[in-house]
């Protein structure tokens, strides 16, 4: 994880929030620190971009992270994407 400190990273957590923001740190529980960070919030009527400022997320809530290629992401108008919610994976 050391690799993707300073970028820009989205993630998923296990509730099902999708969660964008620069990585500044993070510990041996991969608890995160992110800056800059907003949520995205999808659903099938809309897309909502709702900033977070810093961020922390417990690493037991993480289902999957990865860094993001700006320019794509960038690229994308997120005011036309339209998704179902994603669904919790707790069981």
């Amino acid at each position: 994880m050391d690799d993707l400190r300073n970028k820009k990273v989205l993630l998923v957590t296990t509730d099902g929030r999708v969660v964008v923001g620069i990585l500044k740190g993070f510990d041996a529980q991969t608890n995160l620190i992110l800056s800059k960070a907003s949520e995205r919030a999808f659903s099938t009527d809309s897309f909502r971009e709702i900033p977070q400022g810093l961020h922390v997320v417990r690493g037991d809530t993480i289902a999957i992270i990865g860094e993001i290629d700006e320019e794509k992401d960038d690229a994308i108008d997120w005011q036309a994407v339209r998704a179902d919610p994603i669904t919790s994976i707790r069981i």
